[in-house]
């Protein structure tokens, strides 16, 4: 085996390794074996289990997104289709398909470890930094960016909610109600409509409040 297969063979062995087990319980020398590879393997390719683990989870974040890019943009596309677009991503990439790549990503966020830090900087922070970008041109320079954040995170909620809660979401259901009402087209659209509601909503609360501060005060 040349080196490049053994080390494609160990990340495609400790992909689903890690996501079953987690950093922590994984060890080198069960992924050496069902790589069928010797012990030492690991550390003369990535130098160390924190590294290989690393590497895994680079490989399952470029797996969620060639798995559901986000489209490109012309100047004319209007920010609720791009909303749409960002909320499909994102479901897609959670809901799509049920791979070791999307298991180890949400373990990673439920249990962070120091990789966690890299999926923030490379991968979290500019898709989020993309739906602050269209909630700006939705509510105005006038809301401030904390609350654009608030309603960003409350759409990510709700999108990583039917995730980590699908054995819930399907006992309180069943499968039949669940199949029929919760694919993943009916949450998409779900998602989107009760949040261009809040993002409505959100934009009249602040016309309304610069109305009232801006209104002269009458004294009797």
């Amino acid at each position: 085996m040349s080196s490049f297969n053994v080390r494609d063979k160990l990340l495609e062995v400790a992909g689903p390794v890690f996501s079953e087990k987690g950093f922590e319980k994984a060890t080198v020398r069960e992924i050496c074996q069902k790589a069928d590879v010797n012990l030492a393997s690991v550390n003369y390719y990535f130098g160390d289990k924190e590294q290989l683990y690393l590497e895994v989870i680079r490989l399952a974040k470029e797996m969620g997104i060639s798995r559901a890019p986000l489209p490109e943009w012309s100047s004319d596309t209007s920010p609720e289709q791009k909303l749409r677009d960002w909320v499909t991503t994102l479901v897609m990439r959670m809901l799509g398909t049920d791979s070791w790549s999307n298991h180890l990503i949400m373990r990673e966020v439920l249990e962070p470890t120091k990789a966690c830090e890299h999926l923030i900087q490379e991968h979290f922070r500019p898709f989020v930094n993309i739906a602050d970008s269209i909630l700006q041109e939705m509510l105005g320079e006038e809301v401030p960016e904390y609350r654009r954040m608030q309603c960003v995170f409350s759409i990510a909620a709700q999108c990583q909610f039917y995730r980590v809660s699908e054995s819930l979401v399907t006992l309180m259901l069943g499968n039949e109600e669940k199949n029929t009402h919760y694919d993943v087209e009916c949450l998409i659209e779900h998602v989107l409509q009760f949040s261009l509601a809040a993002i409505k909503n959100l934009k009249q609360e602040m016309a309304l409040s610069e109305m009232e501060s801006s209104s002269p005060v009458h004294k009797i």
